[in-house]
């Protein structure tokens, strides 16, 4: 199950008017890692034969089958960080969590 905060709808909605492609959708994926190893992203792509998917007030998302076995539950969250920072919103993004969490 994708759970997604009103924040993060939001947040989805302007990422996939940004790619101007109406057919797309938000991959719930494993991202390479940096200091603290592999973790989960969105990116926009279109669903494939091996994904789930999920219609959230007309956002499309998508994850892989296995993927999402294996997490359980996943919610995503918008936070905003401090306004000023790095010319901008310093911290501001997605948060995703899961039930089971990602540490392969």
């Amino acid at each position: 199950m994708i759970q997604v905060t009103e924040e993060a709808l939001t947040k989805l909605e302007e990422l996939l008017s940004s790619q101007g492609s109406e057919h797309s959708a938000i991959r719930v994926a494993v991202m390479g890692g940096g200091s603290k190893g592999p973790g989960l992203g969105l990116i926009v792509d279109e669903a494939g034969p091996e994904d789930v998917g999920y219609d959230v007030e007309g956002v499309a998302l998508v994850i892989d089958r296995g993927l999402l076995e294996y997490c359980r539950s996943v919610t995503i969250d918008f936070t905003i960080g401090e306004e000023g920072k790095c010319g901008g919103a310093s911290g501001s993004g997605f948060l995703i969590e899961t039930e089971n969490p990602v540490n392969f």
